[in-house]
């Protein structure tokens, strides 16, 4: 069965250094698009473009690549499996900066909306006073989570161990040597069990209120110039609208819900220790599925692709069309 094939923790590192391969072209092709192949007329989204996806290709490298975490399912407890454990670091080091990378995705994924929402409606609105420490104050939430997360760790690992083995017994049986196994924190806490879902449903609300907002805003301005643009003009911007609906899903469905079945695992003292390697296989995948997506839908990206690697001649650019056409209205009003 493949949760039992992927429990051992030589398949599921295995499984993991393969992903890495797999992605780090894609990564790389993606940031090569971003910082040589989009348009001067995109510049203004080009920033937050390009930190999206070096946060996402960071998350992806720490998990199939320096990290690889095995969670010892249904304890607050794991090892690590990839390139840090061949070094002295303690465990604590890697665990909170693959801890601190995942919060910073979402944020990251915030700010490009935030960006692409205030560069076409509001730069001369109040919201220009307001964005900043809005977006430094999302930064600062997720590294205060993680100085939380830091503050609960047990000192005493070893009777941590004990204590942890002596409830949960079957986890990590696959783990030879059980003291090489980090224990992140013991016992019932409110506090430790609302902190994680409620990060989550605020970085949800926000990511959902800037695309609604930002699509809402769009289909406004493209009424308003329904009149002197082309037919065919219209239509791209509404694909354009049906690519953001894909670039929110990408995050919701590969990081928050693997996340948060995860953390239902947890809460029902479920050991599935397979079941929980598969939802971190699953959530390795996030920033390279972004990538693709974003080389997919932005046609500057994919003509770039086509010219690399199917030798195809490079594309005319049609200055007046889709995206360029509403953002040259959009600049001037």
């Amino acid at each position: 069965m493949l949760l039992d094939s992927i429990s051992s923790p030589s398949a599921y590192s295995s499984i993991l250094y393969t992903i890495f391969g797999i992605s780090l072209p894609i990564h790389l092709f993606g940031a090569y698009c971003v910082l040589y192949k989009t348009p001067v007329l995109m510049k203004s989204v080009k920033l937050a473009l390009f930190n999206l996806n070096f946060w996402a290709a960071t998350l992806d490298f720490s998990i199939t690549l320096f990290m690889q975490p095995y969670y010892c399912t249904p304890a607050n407890a794991g090892l690590s499996l990839g390139l840090w454990s061949w070094t002295s670091v303690p465990t604590i080091v890697p665990a909170l900066v693959t801890m601190l990378t995942f919060r910073l995705v979402p944020v990251s994924i915030i700010a490009m909306f935030e960006n692409r929402y205030f560069v076409l409606f509001v730069r001369k609105g109040a919201w220009r006073y307001v964005r900043y420490p809005f977006l430094i104050a999302n930064h600062i939430l997720a590294i205060a989570y993680c100085i939380s997360v830091y503050f609960d760790i047990p000192v005493d690992q070893e009777y941590s161990r004990r204590l942890v083995f002596q409830k949960f017994p079957q986890a990590c049986e696959l783990v030879a040597s059980k003291s090489i196994i980090f224990v992140v924190y013991i016992g019932e806490d409110y506090w430790v069990n609302i902190r994680e879902p409620s990060l989550n449903l605020m970085v949800m609300i926000e990511v959902l209120f800037f695309a609604v907002l930002l699509r809402v805003k769009m289909k406004q301005a493209v009424k308003i110039i329904q009149s002197s643009v082309s037919r065919d003009t219209l239509e791209k911007q509404k694909k354009f609208i049906r690519a953001l609906n894909l670039q929110i899903a990408i995050p919701m469905l590969i990081i928050f819900l693997p996340a948060t079945f995860a953390a239902f695992l947890g809460a029902q003292s479920s050991i599935q220790q397979g079941l929980d390697n598969l939802l971190t296989i699953i959530t390795s995948f996030h920033g390279v599925s972004a990538t693709i997506l974003m080389i997919y839908l932005q046609k500057p990206y994919r003509d770039a692709f086509f010219v690399v690697f199917c030798n195809r001649k490079k594309p005319m650019e049609l200055k007046g069309s889709g995206y360029f056409h509403l953002q040259s209205y959009l600049d001037v009003m």
